[in-house]
């Protein structure tokens, strides 16, 4: 207070001094002036320049203004409080950040590129702050912090770095702050998890699934793996414990042990992705493949099996003897190793990736085909001749070309191209061309020949001799009928459709020279001796037509016969026209079908169910022709002079269609005779005699041959014909499916036969007709007596005299 009061007395004792010792405003402002100018005063003015500051002013005053700011002010705020130029602002801070030290022991520090000025105490109260909520929350991170604070996050990190230990009591790892409370805690879990893991674990996943931080998984497993507190091992981001890997090397070792291999894609579910590297430290002899490791011992069964089919001259399916889950490419390159298959000249080779196949086989099927080549050259050839001399020598040029023009396909229709004429699309007759075909030809012809057969003899006049030609030498066969010989002849590809379709493939290529140089072969043989050939086939079928002639003419006699004695008793036409169309059928059939192969062959055409004329007894049990196709018939018309195909059309229209007569068709046979050049020999009664006899002979013997109760109606129909050539002398035919003229032909010779005979006739027939013609009914006819009846009438009819019998 006693300062105050003298303060007072100062103040009154200037107030009343003279006005004459006081200084105006501008005296003022121009003493500081010079004074400031001769360096004996240093002040600051304020921007009003009503007031001016002494630099120790201005530094007590930066201090007091931060110390109001809880140690934190903005130089734009410091430059308004103090009302003076910011350079002055600037400058004092700057002094004060140099001295380091403040009033009370205060470090100062500008931040924020100049903006701003803090103080140590005001840093170390933030960080006691962060220490506070770090230690509730466990983490956060120094950018979180600069953000919240308003500084630069490598600033703050400085602040933090120099602080830890002492205020902040926690860890830094890459930026981020954690408790040691929360690492433990982490590590803790960590372990736990980890621990608890007995297959290959995705780092990030366990990091996502149970929220850690990430950094301290990582810092924590390397830890614990370093420390061997986790049993496993890490593979870039992932962790995979030592069970698994131990499981896995069992599980992997005990398949491949068990089924002799390891596909690739089972490998990689039990997260190996080099099968073979893991597998060949047990074993060493593996076998790598594309797709899967197979052990030695199926290498070894691939072997044994492939040096069995080497040894039997045979072939082997690989797939049979391997695991059936290994894929066929596998499959393929383990049968290339073979030693018996990969050698330059090795025993087996390599078909359709997984059949092994003899040489011997392969050769053995050459063999064979060489055969049908030989044999089929020879029927070309022998077809051939009857194309005429002047056609031999062409024939020989295309066969000797077709070793340079063949068509792998055999499909095209080109006049000018051998090879072309040697086939159709698959499934077609392929071969034979003017040649008759083989049994396997016949029986693999489909339906559409007759359309082949007329595209290969199709076109103007003026190109038939070429196509003719060409049909001749057109003996290949085609893949479809190579399939169909193969088959026969080796059963075990027919049980195989791809090894067969293999084995084709392979020998597709020889097969075709093979069969042009065997026509080439016996086309030059045929120049030698075609005159002799054409002469006896020219004789064999005039004594064929004249055989067949002679027997039919002996059959109209006997319908004559018939014919008058059944008008004579009553109106038997329906019976009657039934043993005529009968006898048609038979035997007119027979000379058309005779008719038509010897043109077939002497002029080479090819045409469906048409076979080779008969050489010997055994042929002549070859199926015949039962009627001329469309297709045959345009053959015939396409190929034929007109008057001999409208003579053998005629004859078959004669003996299969329309209103049936047995007169017509043997008017008609000098016209057909004609067409033919075939002479037509008198039938005299020796040769009549000979044809009877032989026939009763024949039909006798096929009447001891017949099962009487399996076959009822046929064995009647025999004993009526014996019986009529018995009462006549003369032979007959009658329907066997059919006993409908049976009662026409003994009401005809009944008032000549005695009456016990005819009751034993009578009561066969009258049971035939009653049993049928029905296998089932076997039984029946015994038991009805029908053996007993049979044997009785087979004696009637074979003796010399019924009457006597």
């Amino acid at each position: 207070m006693d300062e105050i009061a003298l303060l007072q007395a100062q103040l009154a004792a200037v107030q009343q001094q003279e006005s004459a010792l006081k200084l105006s405003d501008h005296n003022v402002i121009d003493l500081l002036a010079r004074l400031q100018q001769l360096g004996r005063l240093q002040v600051v003015h304020t921007l009003t320049g009503k007031q001016f500051l002494t630099p120790a002013q201005i530094e007590r005053e930066l201090r007091d203004f931060v110390a109001l700011g809880g140690g934190r002010a903005s130089i734009s705020e410091l430059q308004q409080l103090l009302n003076i130029d910011r350079v002055y602002v600037e400058r004092h801070v700057a002094q004060l950040t140099r001295s380091r030290r403040g009033g009370g022991g205060t470090s100062y520090y500008v931040v924020n590129s100049g903006e701003e000025v803090v103080t140590s105490g005001y840093l170390d109260a933030i960080m006691e702050d962060t220490n506070t909520l770090l230690q509730e929350t466990g983490t956060t991170t120094i950018g979180e912090l600069a953000q919240q604070y308003g500084f630069a996050v490598d600033y703050m990190k400085d602040v933090v770095l120099a602080r830890l230990g002492s205020i902040l009591r926690a860890q830094e790892r890459h930026n981020v702050l954690y408790t040691h409370s929360f690492v433990a805690s982490q590590k803790a879990q960590i372990r736990g998890v980890f621990c608890a893991a007995t297959r290959p674990t995705f780092v990030p996943d366990v990091v996502r699934a149970h929220r850690f931080e990430e950094r301290v998984v990582d810092e924590c497993l390397l830890e614990l793996l370093q420390r061997r507190v986790l049993m496993g091992t890490l593979r870039g981001r992932e962790y995979v414990p030592y069970v698994f890997v131990e499981a896995q090397r069992e599980s992997m070792y005990s398949f491949f042990q068990q089924n002799g291999f390891l596909d690739h894609a089972r490998a990689l579910q039990l997260q190996v992705a080099r099968p073979y590297d893991f597998l060949k430290r047990r074993f060493p002899d593996a076998v790598p493949l594309e797709r899967c490791v197979v052990s030695h011992a199926l290498r070894l069964q691939v072997d044994g099996a492939v040096e069995a089919a080497v040894n039997d001259a045979s072939c082997v399916d690989v797939l049979t003897v391997l695991p059936s889950a290994l894929p066929t490419s596998d499959v393929a390159l383990l049968l290339a190793k073979s030693p018996l298959v990969a050698a330059s000249a090795a025993p087996a080779l390599q078909i359709r990736d997984v059949f092994a196949v003899s040489r011997a086989f392969v050769d053995a099927a050459t063999a064979r085909l060489q055969q049908d080549a030989n044999a089929k050259a020879a029927r070309a050839a022998s077809a051939a001749s009857a194309a005429g001399a002047a056609a031999l020598p062409s024939a020989r040029r295309d066969a000797s070309a077709a070793h340079f023009d063949q068509d792998d396909d055999r499909g095209g229709e080109s006049d000018d191209d051998v090879g072309s004429k040697r086939g159709g699309k698959r499934g077609k007759k392929g071969g034979g061309g003017g040649a008759k075909p083989s049994e396997d030809d016949r029986k693999s012809k489909g339906g559409k020949g007759g359309k082949a057969a007329k595209g290969r003899k199709g076109g103007d006049e003026a190109s038939r001799p070429l196509k003719r030609s060409d049909s001749v030498t057109a003996i290949v066969p085609s893949r479809v009928e190579l399939q169909q010989l193969l088959a026969s002849w080796f059963p075990l590809l027919d049980d195989d459709e791809e090894l067969l379709a293999g084995v084709v493939e392979h020998l597709a290529a020889r097969v075709d020279a093979m069969y042009a140089a065997a026509l080439s072969a016996a086309l030059a043989n045929l120049l030698r001796g075609d005159a002799a050939s054409q002469r006896e086939r020219r004789k064999a079928f005039d004594d064929t037509f004249d055989d067949l002639l002679t027997r039919l003419l002996v059959f109209d006699k006997g319908f004559r016969k018939l014919a008058a004695s059944a008008d004579a008793v009553a109106d038997a036409a329906p019976q009657l026209q039934a043993v005529e169309s009968h006898i048609l059928r038979t035997a007119g059939v027979a000379l058309a079908a005779a008719a038509t192969r010897f043109v077939a062959e002497m002029h080479a055409l090819e045409m469906d169910g048409v076979v080779p004329p008969p050489r010997d007894a055994a042929a002549s049990e070859a199926p015949l022709m039962t009627t001329l196709s469309d297709a045959n018939k345009k053959v015939l018309e396409n190929n034929l002079p007109a008057a001999t195909a409208s003579a053998i059309v005629r004859l078959w229209t004669l003996a299969v269609a329309g209103r049936r007569s047995l007169a017509d068709l043997l008017m008609h046979v000098p016209v057909v005779a004609d067409a033919l050049s075939v002479p037509l020999r008198k039938l005299d009664r020796k040769k009549e005699r000979q044809v009877v006899f032989g026939y009763r002979h024949a039909v006798a013997a096929e009447l001891e041959r017949a099962d009487e109760c399996a076959r009822v109606a046929p064995t009647a129909a025999l004993v009526l014909q014996l019986f009529f050539q018995q009462a006549t002398g003369l032979p007959a035919t009658f329907p066997t499916d059919s006993l409908v003229f049976g009662s026409v032909v003994l009401d005809a010779f009944r008032a000549s036969t005695p009456a016990a005979p005819m009751a034993a006739l009578d009561a066969l027939l009258s049971l035939a007709q009653a049993l049928g013609d029905d296998a089932a009914s076997a039984e029946n006819a015994r038991a009805r007596g029908w053996p007993e009846l049979v044997a009785q009438a087979r004696a009637l009819v074979l003796a010399k005299d019924i009457a006597s019998a």
